[in-house]
């Protein structure tokens, strides 16, 4: 909504102020002149009055004399005309009636008497007194009037032969008339006023100069204001690129300086917002926001670039182990390698936990597949991570794709490498693939991509739930074994078995995640149960990739030791096709749990061609025969031999049997007779996340 407020001037406000305050002092100054003025006339109004009323005395005494000549008059005219503000004289006699007028010619009205009120106050005077002046009568005069008595003066006569100088009498004064001075300033007063007017003219003129001049030099000190009106007009609309210029007054130029401490304070916000928009704020390489917007226009573009995706192996059991500050140095550090093994010009990104993403502009598929080979090889050689005085070789697995086409869209892009980089993690890590544009096999991999990563947010959520079958001793019925088995939350609280997500994670390299999961919350569970029954006994699978990494032996002794846990109480189980592919490093690392004090059950016994063969060179406490042989063996003699023949090798070398898949009362009672030592299956009981 527009501001419809009328907004004044600075300037105009002070002007204004200062017109307001002239005009108050110049009615002030002209009041204060008038009255002095007024005072001034009136003060030599009196003083003229009393010495022409006392000479124009001295000049109609003769009027009073009867042998007075003609020429008397003409000293009272030559007189009158020395003075122009003398605009008549009047004399009267003592009865009020004038007796001759001398004036000037523009004066027309004639003498009048005196009234019998002015007879009176004149008659009251005495000799040498002040004029009685009356600036006002009641004819409206527009003269001013002075009056007074004419006195005649006479030197007693007592013969001029007697004339003694001793004679002491006083001369004779004699009232005789009275004279009337009519005085006229009105010129003065108007050329006063003319005057004043001229004068207020002429100072409203240098008025406005003065205006004018002001209005310059109030703008010109404040035009640091108005700099800084520009300023936060500015700031306002969000610009920062400016700054204000430092002022000679000292009241300006701190608020400039408060300003320019704010703009670059704001500045710097600004700058580390969109640092922290498009960096990530542990590595400080780009983020997955910034990648985004790069491969949109890396995509839209003719060049043949490439795409890299980065995910370094093994990092969660660093993070596991070493916690996650441990974890964020061998990012950070990770990252530092790669920005210095990749140009100037290529863009390294972080995209998420331990996964990074590399765009290589103008290039060649030759060229990506030998960056990709070398950050590999040279990786796994170089890059170490030393915490708490142990030590990790870094490798990474690396997805490569092409970005030469406009068939296809970033994101399909970026699924391509990721991709790729699953497929080189399932094909054992530390190593690189490329991305080939099969369609027909790009619906399987985008289904297994979908697992892997409902598998990577349970193993970051804990969103993987244990369940326990009893494994019962047939000889005594007692359970004092259970079977640990895996299962993922689903939707509406439903479990999603193994087989649904397991071959995805075997794909993509994340069983031995899961095995350390596994373990260490099954332990944590069995630590609780042996609370209420001591003898009971887990028995935790493990998957062949654990034969791959070294240190499955230091997180079981770990976890044994957090969770107080007496080995004897755990027995890992391996399948016999594993065991046997992993011949070497199964024997040596079931030797080191036997040692520690743990069991070994080979599952799925008689799979294989050899598999009483492999019982001599593997020390197992338990074999676990395949639930094929089992689960219809009442129906078929020849599991029943199979199943009889295992028992019996069994026993001859001292191992314990269990059976799987015994469904039913039939085939539990042919065990018994076999002499299989513990049976498992849903007639004996089935999985729950409770012991029963």
């Amino acid at each position: 909504m527009k501001d419809k407020t009328k907004h004044r001037s600075l300037v105009g406000d002070i002007l204004l102020v200062h017109v307001a305050y002239a005009i108050i002092v110049y009615i002030a100054a002209v009041t204060c002149l008038w009255i002095t003025t007024s005072w001034i006339i009136d003060n030599n109004l009196e003083k003229w009055a009393v010495r022409w009323t006392q000479e124009l005395n001295q000049l109609g005494t003769p009027l009073y004399n009867d042998d007075a000549k003609a020429d008397r008059f003409i000293h009272i005219e030559d007189y009158i005309e020395k003075f122009p503000e003398i605009a008549y004289v009047t004399y009267y006699t003592l009865d009020g009636t004038p007796i001759f007028r001398e004036k000037h010619t523009d004066i027309t009205t004639a003498p009048s008497s005196l009234s019998s009120k002015q007879m009176a106050q004149l008659g009251n005077t005495t000799h040498i007194k002040k004029p009685h002046i009356i600036r006002h009568d009641q004819d409206n005069s527009l003269y001013v009037k002075a009056y007074t008595p004419v006195w005649l003066e006479s030197i007693p006569d007592d013969g001029l032969l007697d004339f003694s100088l001793a004679d002491t009498r006083r001369d004779k004064v004699k009232l005789v008339g009275y004279v009337e001075l009519g005085l006229d300033f009105s010129t003065y007063e108007k050329q006063f006023i003319n005057n004043l007017l001229a004068g207020s003219v002429i100072i409203l003129i240098i008025f406005m100069i003065i205006l004018a001049i002001s209005r310059a030099v109030i703008k010109q000190a404040i035009m640091p204001l108005t700099t800084l009106n520009k300023a936060l007009k500015h700031l306002a609309e969000g610009n920062t690129e400016f700054n204000v210029p430092r002022s000679t007054h000292r009241e300006i130029n701190n608020i400039s300086h408060a300003l320019n401490t704010t703009i670059k304070a704001l500045r710097e916000r600004d700058a580390t917002l969109l640092r922290l928009a498009d960096h990530d704020s542990l590595t400080g390489l780009y983020n997955r926001n910034f990648f985004t917007e790069k491969l949109e226009k890396l995509a839209a573009t003719n060049s043949t670039s490439a795409l890299l995706f980065v995910d370094l192996d093994h990092f969660k059991y660093v993070n596991d182990t070493l916690g996650h500050e441990a974890g964020d140095r061998m990012l950070v550090q990770a990252a530092r390698w790669l920005k210095h093994h990749l140009r100037k010009c290529d863009t390294l990104c972080r995209f998420g936990g331990d996964e990074f993403t590399i765009l290589i502009e103008e290039t060649t598929q030759q060229k990506t597949v030998q960056l990709a080979s070398n950050l590999v090889t040279m990786m796994n050689q170089h890059l170490v991570f030393i915490d708490s005085n142990q030590q990790f070789q870094v490798s990474c697995s690396i997805g490569v794709t092409m970005i030469d086409s406009d068939l296809y869209t970033p994101d399909e892009f970026l699924s391509q490498a990721d991709l790729a980089c699953h497929e080189a993690k399932r094909a054992g890590r530390n190593r690189h693939y490329f991305y080939e544009k099969l369609k027909n096999e790009t619906g399987k991999m985008e289904e297994d991509i979908g697992w892997s990563r409902r598998i990577e947010a349970a193993l970051k959520h804990n969103q993987f739930v244990l369940e326990y079958q009893p494994i019962v001793n047939v000889h005594t019925g007692h359970s004092d074994i259970y079977e640990v088995l895996l299962r993922l939350s689903g939707e509406d609280d439903k479990l999603i078995p193994p087989s649904a997500f397991l071959p995805a994670a075997q794909r993509f390299g994340l069983m031995v995640e899961i095995d350390h999961w596994v373990i260490k919350h099954a332990l944590m569970a069995l630590a609780n149960h042996r609370k209420l029954n001591p003898d009971i006994k887990f028995a935790i699978n493990l998957s062949g990739h654990v034969f791959e990494e070294v240190n499955l032996f230091r997180i079981v002794q770990e976890n044994i030791e957090r969770y107080q846990i007496p080995p004897e109480s755990l027995i890992f189980e391996v399948t016999e096709q594993v065991a046997v592919q992993h011949i070497a490093e199964a024997n040596l690392l079931i030797k080191k749990l036997i040692a520690l004090g743990c069991e070994f059950a080979l599952d799925d016994f008689g799979s294989g061609f050899s598999s009483f063969n492999y019982l001599k060179h593997l020390p197992i406490h338990y074999i676990k025969i395949d639930g094929n042989f089992i689960e219809n063996m009442t129906n078929d003699k020849t599991d029943q031999a199979m199943v009889r023949s295992m028992i019996q090798i069994a026993k001859s070398v001292g191992k314990f049997t269990i059976a799987e898949y015994v469904l039913d009362e039939d085939t539990m009672s042919l065990l018994k007779g076999l002499g299989i030592d513990y049976a498992q299956g849903h007639y004996v009981g089935r999985p729950q996340q409770q012991l029963a």
